[in-house]
């Protein structure tokens, strides 16, 4: 699998969202650089639980912005994450009981769903919070100009 290139068309217009995506496409970089390497299956197992600890810690805070702005697609996107966590969890129970072809069809897998998720979901979920901010702060602009 080709490394998996972070750049600015995927960021969305949120800092932390942003960083938390970097940082995912980092370690599935560095996990794939571990398999190109042969890495040990021990090292290689303890790479893929940083991993699933960070991307499940990042959805959990996608969830909880979503949460906290009534975003109407919550149950939506949530799906999609829960989603990932099973097949992401039935490729690692296929790696840990020996199937070699499981890691790389993991990587595949999460190449390909970092890509379109971030353009997707994430997009729809980060312009629906900059719509209702700007929505709540040209009223309080307006409330200001008429004495509100």
């Amino acid at each position: 699998m080709a490394k998996v290139e972070w750049s600015d068309h995927f960021c969305i217009g949120d800092d932390r969202v942003d960083q938390e995506h970097q940082d995912i496409f980092e370690l599935v970089n560095e996990l794939q650089s571990a398999i190109d390497h042969q890495e040990s299956m021990d090292k290689l197992a303890m790479m893929l639980e940083k991993l699933a600890e960070h991307t499940i810690a990042h959805f959990q805070h996608e969830e909880s912005l979503m949460q906290d702005h009534a975003y109407p697609g919550l149950d939506r996107h949530k799906h999609c994450h829960d989603r990932l966590i099973q097949k992401v969890t039935k490729l690692i129970q296929q790696f840990q009981t020996g199937e070699t072809s499981a890691i790389q069809n993991l990587m595949n897998f999460l190449a390909d769903w970092l890509r379109h998720h971030i353009k997707g979901e994430d997009q729809k979920m980060i312009q629906f919070m900059q719509q209702k901010h700007h929505q709540l702060t040209t009223v309080g602009k307006a409330g200001e100009l008429i004495g509100i």
